[in-house]
């Protein structure tokens, strides 16, 4: 049984059943690129300054990959040619840019951004805030424990301004009320379904040479979170921010870096809001402040420049370098390996799409225990799915 993140396909999933497939497509086109620009028009209300410049944030904003790879040498990724993942520069320890994530994640990363910008607004109520969260773990469930202390935040601040205002009107409560039910419903059937996956089985702690991680750490979001500390550092978010960039690398759970790659996303928004606040903004702030941390923006756009650039080069070489008999086409054998990813710009060469599994039925590897699971015994299966 497939037991992934599929909630962000069921709008095109359902297109498909009464179109066909060319409808699914055009609806997921049209799904991603509504979720996309509502995102950034939820930062954009919080950033208070032209669309443009919130698109360009959310679009350059990254660590410092660049810089990690001329301190951290090695035979990939390079600098040259520009087309490389530059992300995966510290070995076993990454974060990913948000382009990267549109890329490569977009089904859990897309609807997350929303639920994250409304998460941490200021103006909805906290159950608004818990039913949107349980939406983010519906969606994506790695990303959704990175948002929750800031959900945690919200919690706690209610509680001491309830305690100055004790009384609201019934109806609020009321609604409250069906909100947190609603809640629990959607996080319990989505913690039965992704409980099933053979890869969450596994879980555990890994441990970092101290060098490696503290460069990784400061390069990857430390060195901003350290330069906002003068002006944040009494916002319990702030601080937060910090803990979770620093510790999640270390939880392990399945058998890639899965966890540290998604629960980080939460954090990284905020410094990308934190950071947009001071940059778009003629705010009291030092001049030196400033300048830093443009420098910093300028160093991490060549991360999504790097993917962008691949995805315009695979382009060119398919519809200008190619003729009709080098383009590739799906094999017809049943694949029944996943292979772990090397040089992503060599991976599935002389094609656009990556069509060669047609089906996760007779996968066997470990790398594919991220995808499916043998759920006969469980709950979701015996109780909850149709089958």
């Amino acid at each position: 049984m497939l037991v992934y993140y599929v909630g962000y396909w069921l709008p095109s999933a359902l297109a498909g059943k009464a179109f066909g497939w060319r409808a699914a497509n055009f609806v997921l086109f049209l799904w991603t690129w509504l979720g996309v620009f509502l995102a950034t028009l939820r930062l954009n209300l919080k950033l208070k300054t032209a669309l443009t410049k919130t698109a360009l944030l959310f679009i350059f904003f990254s660590g410092m990959d660049a810089l990690g790879v001329l301190i951290h040498p090695s035979d990939y990724p390079t600098l040259f040619p520009p087309i490389q993942h530059l992300e995966i520069w510290a070995d076993k320890l990454q974060y990913s840019s948000f382009t990267t994530q549109l890329f490569w994640t977009f089904n859990q990363a897309v609807p997350a951004w929303l639920c994250i910008a409304l998460v941490l607004e200021t103006d909805s109520s906290l159950s608004e805030k818990i039913f949107i969260w349980s939406l983010c773990f519906f969606f994506a469930p790695l990303i959704a424990v990175g948002l929750l202390p800031y959900l945690l935040i919200d919690f706690i601040e209610q509680i001491n301004n309830q305690a100055k205002n004790p009384r609201s009107p019934a109806f609020v409560r009321v609604q409250n009320l069906y909100l947190i039910i609603a809640s629990v419903v959607i996080v319990a059937v989505s913690y039965f379904y992704f409980s099933t996956n053979a890869a969450a089985q596994e879980r555990g702690f890994q441990s970092f040479a101290v060098k490696d991680f503290l460069v990784f750490f400061l390069l990857e979001g430390g060195i901003l979170w350290l330069l906002l500390a003068p002006r944040l550092w009494r916002d319990p978010r702030w601080m937060v921010t910090g803990v979770l960039l620093f510790f999640t690398p270390f939880i392990q759970l399945g058998n890639g870096q899965d966890f540290m790659m998604r629960a980080s996303i939460a954090p990284l928004f905020y410094l990308m809001s934190a950071t947009g606040e001071i940059l778009f903004h003629a705010t009291p702030s030092p001049r030196i402040l400033r300048v830093a941390l443009y420098a910093l923006f300028l160093i991490g756009a060549m991360t999504p420049l790097y993917e962008i650039n691949r995805s315009i080069d695979r382009t060119y070489q398919w519809y200008f370098a190619l003729d009709e008999t080098q383009r590739a086409h799906p094999p017809p054998e049943r694949i029944a390996h996943l292979e772990q990813a090397g040089a992503l710009e060599a991976v599935h060469p002389n094609t656009l799409v990556a069509d060669d599994v047609q089906t996760l039925q007779f996968m066997s590897d470990e790398l594919s225990k991220n995808f499916i699971a043998n759920v006969r015994q469980s709950f979701f299966y015996r109780y909850l799915s149709s089958h």
